[in-house]
């Protein structure tokens, strides 16, 4: 082999290294990684992912007032988790890099706030208090285990039995 046949054969190796490296971010793949729903949830990365979105409304209801679901949940300076908040309107933003059947009790994590068949945020059953819950209108008693799926509109009531 002569000096211009190893220049060229080290040139094609690193242009299709070079190719593979700079394309494998851009290309999809049918293996989920390895991580949890919720390790997903709670990553925060510093770009928008765009391989999985979908919306939910969350309506939270105590005692009759309506609770705010806060701006920017899971939203910090440099990064953003998967499930996030943008307004104070309880649109739940799911951007994931890869397709996953998000919970409920995934945002509630985000949130850093306890959700599940007894307690809501602060509120607790009790002999005299309960928690319902409807999705598009119709009473499920999934609760934390609800899946998030895309135009759902979610209502969390606590309130007198």
């Amino acid at each position: 082999m002569n000096k211009i046949q190893i220049i060229l054969g080290v040139g094609v190796v690193l242009v299709i290294g070079g190719f593979l490296i700079f394309t494998k971010p851009f290309v999809g793949t049918d293996q989920p990684s390895t991580r949890t729903n919720r390790e997903v949830a709670l990553a925060c990365d510093r770009e928008m992912a765009e391989g999985f979105h979908i919306h939910q409304t969350l309506e939270i209801v105590a005692n009759g007032e309506k609770v705010l679901v806060p701006a920017n949940i899971g939203v910090q300076a440099t990064c953003m988790t998967a499930l996030h908040t943008h307004t104070p309107d309880g649109l739940i933003h799911v951007e994931s890099p890869e397709k996953r059947d998000f919970m409920l009790a995934d945002f509630f994590a985000v949130w850093d706030k306890p959700f599940n068949k007894d307690q809501i945020l602060d509120f607790k059953v009790d002999e005299t208090h309960t928690i319902t819950m409807q999705i598009n209108e119709v009473l499920v008693e999934t609760f934390e285990n609800t899946v998030l799926k895309d135009g759902d509109r979610i209502v969390i009531t606590y309130g007198s039995k």
